[in-house]
């Protein structure tokens, strides 16, 4: 069979399992053995037991379940709310208030989650209650969470990143700590649009004083106990990823110090019991296995790719069109924004990068950095319909808003995340700076 026939029974397979709801991972799986067995015949199936083998035994991957189950824990041993509550305190005096709160609030819990669902969630879930009393526009709330819950997968831990280190062979260590500027600077972006939106239209976030509906325990604002409140994530935060900077820790030793901390730092607020033991155990479990489910489906597709050449076959079409650096850097960008639409994260680097990864090498593009980039675009389609988690997130937890309330408040940050790739593009600097200083590099 030739390979445009090839490409078309991929696509259309591809296609028609997405449309009917297949899982992602069985999708993926399913259409390479489909591949291999047109291309190959029986005999390619042979290789499949080493491609499941070789990805389930990766020491980089074993840091993905620990940094989940940090995140688990401190999400249900309610640690995250006293947290809310410590940021409330020390933001809600700057203008835009409270929504200020669930960006700063965001950035953080996302550096000991790794997850962007798993921030909007725990987040939105302390903070829709109280905006809603204190009377803020409930779509500015829902945009703000949504947009700050995509930090958990720019701001490390992240596990994106771990997986794109791992397909590109870059180090774990270097994309975490090229993940901390962009992503501060993708925070001040969202709060000075906040800042900005509210002065033109104060309705928007009525001033705390004026709140009188607001829970006298958030409306507090004495700086000692909001530091109380704060201060434990965020020194687990410095641990973890001081450890990395350093050079004490490899990422995965990192991850375990981080599990370890969210359970002492549970124990310490006196919410640590087997319950929470149990459900954060079961939660990470049935994660990981997700995650590595969609790693070996799309590691079998890759693998077809190969096999058929279809995937060398393409890089030298891509190579063959005479584009410039920024122009196939252009191309890129818009396929990654639509495929964020319709396809989670981990399938859309894992479906690209083992086709695209030769030409970026060919175009000398920096991988740290252009990592960064990516993960920008898959924050992007966090929040873009029909297919954004984060907007379904917000939506499950908003007590019966409607979705297009929650898209309409998320889609200016869209373009705000654009902004931030135009910036990395032309300071590259922004991303690569700080891993250039790390020791042990």
């Amino acid at each position: 069979m030739n390979s445009e026939l090839v490409v078309a029974l991929l696509f259309l397979s591809l296609g028609f399992l997405f449309i009917i709801g297949q899982w992602t991972a069985f999708a993926l799986a399913a259409v390479g053995i489909l591949v291999i067995m047109v291309t190959k015949g029986w005999l390619g199936l042979l290789g499949l037991s080493s491609v499941v083998w070789n990805n389930s035994n990766s020491y980089i991957l074993i840091s993905i379940p620990m940094f989940l189950l940090m995140g688990e824990v401190i999400l249900r041993s309610g640690s995250s709310k006293n947290f809310y509550t410590g940021i409330v305190k020390m933001t809600h005096r700057l203008p835009g208030g409270l929504l200020h709160a669930n960006i700063v609030a965001c950035a953080i819990f996302s550096a000991v989650s790794g997850s962007s669902v798993a921030t909007a969630a725990s987040v939105g879930t302390v903070a829709i209650p109280e905006l809603k009393k204190a009377g803020y526009q409930h779509s500015a709330i829902y945009g703000s969470l949504a947009a700050g819950g995509t930090l958990g997968i720019l701001i490390p831990p992240s596990i994106i990143m771990v997986l794109y280190a791992a397909l590109v062979e870059e180090s774990v260590g270097k994309m975490f700590i090229a993940g901390i500027i962009p992503g501060l600077m993708l925070s001040l972006i969202f709060m000075l649009y906040i800042a900005v939106k509210v002065y033109r239209d104060p309705s928007i976030a009525p001033h705390m004083a004026k709140a009188e509906k607001m829970s006298s325990e958030l409306a507090s604002s004495s700086l000692s106990s909001a530091l109380w409140d704060v201060v434990p994530i965020v020194s687990l935060l410095v641990v973890v990823l001081g450890g990395i900077y350093s050079g004490l820790t490899t990422p995965t030793e990192a991850s375990a110090v981080g599990a370890a901390g969210s359970m002492l730092l549970a124990a310490g607020y006196r919410k640590l019991n087997w319950e929470v033991f149990r459900d954060s155990v079961m939660a990470t479990v049935k994660t990981t296995c997700m995650v590595a489910m969609i790693i070996i489906g799309a590691q079998i597709l890759s693998m077809a790719l190969i096999f058929s050449g279809l995937s060398r076959e393409i890089s030298e079409w891509i190579v063959g069109l005479g584009l410039s650096k920024w122009e196939f850097f252009a191309i890129l960008v818009v396929l990654y924004i639509i495929l964020g639409c319709f396809v989670d994260g981990i399938s859309m680097i894992y479906m690209t990068l083992p086709v695209l990864l030769p030409v970026i090498k060919v175009f000398g593009f920096d991988l740290i950095w252009l990592g960064v980039i990516i993960t920008i675009l898959i924050e992007l389609g966090q929040i873009t319909p029909p297919v954004g988690l984060n907007l379904f997130t917000i939506h499950g937890i908003s007590g019966g808003a409607k979705f297009s309330e929650v898209v309409s408040g998320s889609v200016p940050y869209v373009f705000l995340m654009v902004i931030a790739i135009v910036l990395l593009t032309i300071w590259p600097e922004i991303a690569t700076w700080l891993p250039e200083t790390m020791r042990g590099k």
